[in-house]
């Protein structure tokens, strides 16, 4: 990147940014991504997982939103296949508790009518059919459901997959390097001073435009203004054994307590419970999940599935991340009435950046913030690259199986890699051996993260490439040495190194894992 004088540099890794610098290498532009941490490290490897169209914005009348969102989900499950699957829905209505009947069935009406009906239509069930549907279900005056489809991605694989799809068009692109300054002359921003945090190494970037993606750390960057641009709100997960919550697809419902949309989503063996959404004034580079947020969570899935008998101890993981939406007037709205809007503001110094949105309409935001780019720099903007696939080639899963493979771990695979990948690693020692037992994740990952993932760190290959800090019952913090030794011999570490990735591993479980221990004094 130091070489001339890049046309954007782009700030920020997450689903964004990523997708700001994917549609600006795709228009030719001489293009440049980098994000502090990993990518996906923030908000947006911490998600409910969901591309969705956001069904509850209807109540609000946020029309437009949700037909961008649909007709984007829609267009992700054409163009990316691989990595955003359909995902049917059971949201009941029950007596006494909104929504009532008549305005769900209304509002799903709706729904399909704003999609291009890529996924199966809308159907309605009496109660009975939806106990039938979902058995383990609450039955007390379930007055019916609708089942509606929408999809479900890995969100970190997903954004990985969009960086190298925009390195692949020609963007240049850096985990692990921090902008500790922007360069400004008399005519504006003109590039940045950053550091690699691997190796403290300090250089200059050099750019004509520069766009700032960095969510709920968008003011540290700009010239400073009179009230912050984000209201930060802090969104927890919970996963939990799927045969001991009991459903059988995903389910979206209002809680008694406060009205509030939670999902329970099927993850494989899994359940995933989300979400929280409340306002957070804390330190966003420190955000965890605590006790009174989990058992939130838990009370929700066992008001939905009373025979769960859900709490604490049988909680797998936990994560919490923050969303960067755009404070409007005094703050005063409930944080789930916040718009999910984005918004791109172009300051008096030239430095563009954007804010608010939702994972699933990141294409139509990035389209917007590279057609600002393109007036800046006097190119023609306004002209969207045609659609392109995503993510890694649909490929039958016997290819996978004639690796030598069981079953349960080429599907895994099925969905990350293609086979001629796989097989590039299958020389190595204990390649197709599992990580963890009862997981499908085997060695191979942890070498194909490192060496065509970008993956710098044993948190990396851990939570983000592999996921198994989410799904293995220890968060696979037994594997970690093992992990760390691997990463070693390709990476060059010393053993000092070693013991200091296993120990960073080691403080975030144990971060992640303290709402355990609290007692709600």
């Amino acid at each position: 990147m130091q070489e001339g004088v890049l046309e954007v540099l782009v700030i920020g890794g997450g689903i964004v940014g990523t997708g700001i610098a994917r549609e600006a290498a795709r228009r030719g532009l001489r293009t440049g991504l980098l994000d502090r941490g990993d990518f996906a490290s923030g908000t947006s490897g911490k998600t409910s997982r969901l591309i969705h169209g956001g069904l509850r914005y209807l109540q609000n009348y946020r029309f437009g939103l949700v037909r961008s969102a649909v007709r984007e989900r829609d267009r992700l499950l054409d163009t990316a296949p691989a990595l955003v699957h359909p995902l049917p829905f059971v949201i009941p209505a029950y007596k006494g508790r909104k929504p009532s009947p008549r305005l769900l069935r209304f509002g799903l009406f709706l729904y399909d009518l704003l999609s291009t009906r890529r996924l199966p239509r809308r159907v309605w069930l009496r109660g009975k059919a939806a106990s039938e549907r979902e058995p383990r279900l609450a039955r007390t005056d379930l007055a019916g459901a609708g089942v509606y489809y929408d999809a479900w991605t890995d969100d970190a694989r997903f954004v990985l997959a969009v960086v190298q799809d925009a390195a692949a068009a020609g963007a240049l692109v850096a985990n692990y390097v921090e902008v500790t300054q922007l360069v400004r002359d008399d005519h504006g921003v003109t590039g940045a001073i950053v550091q690699d945090r691997t190796d403290g190494a300090g250089a200059e970037i050099r750019a004509e435009a520069v766009v700032n993606a960095t969510g709920v750390w968008l003011d540290r960057l700009r010239s400073p203004v009179a009230t912050p641009t984000i209201r930060p709100t802090k969104g927890v997960h919970i996963f939990l054994p799927r045969d001991q919550v009991g459903n059988r697809h995903a389910v979206a419902l209002t809680t008694k307590s406060d009205g509030r949309l939670v999902f329970i989503l099927p993850w494989g063996d899994l359940t995933l419970v989300g979400t929280t959404d409340t306002d957070f004034s804390g330190d966003s580079d420190r955000v965890l999940p605590d006790a009174r947020d989990v058992d939130y969570l838990l009370a929700a899935a066992n008001e939905a599935f009373p025979d769960a008998g859900v709490g604490r101890a049988d909680v797998v993981s936990a994560y919490a991340g923050l969303r960067p939406l755009v404070r409007h007037g005094r703050g005063d709205q409930a944080e789930s009435d916040i718009s999910r809007e984005h918004e791109i503001f172009v300051d008096r110094d030239g430095l563009i950046s954007v804010a608010g949105g939702k994972f699933t309409t990141h294409r139509a935001m990035a389209e917007a913030a590279v057609d600002v780019v393109q007036r800046r720099l006097g190119t023609a903007g306004g002209n969207p690259t045609p659609a392109s696939n995503l993510g890694p080639p649909v490929r039958p899963l016997e290819e996978f199986m004639a690796l030598g493979l069981p079953e349960d771990i080429a599907l895994h695979l099925q969905s990350r890699y293609a086979p001629e990948q796989v097989r590039r690693h299958l020389d190595g020692a204990g390649t197709m051996e599992r990580i963890v037992e009862g997981r499908p994740h085997v060695w191979a990952e942890v070498d194909i993260a490192v060496q065509e993932e970008m993956a710098l760190t044993v948190t990396d290959v851990l939570v983000r490439r592999l996921g198994l800090f989410y799904e293995a019952a220890d968060q696979a913090i037994g594997r970690a040495p093992e992990v760390a030794s691997r990463m070693a011999l390709q990476l060059g570490w010393d053993r000092s190194r070693v013991a200091r990735e296993v120990e960073e591993y080691r403080a975030l479980v144990r971060d992640h894992r303290v709402f355990r221990e609290d007692r709600g004094d």
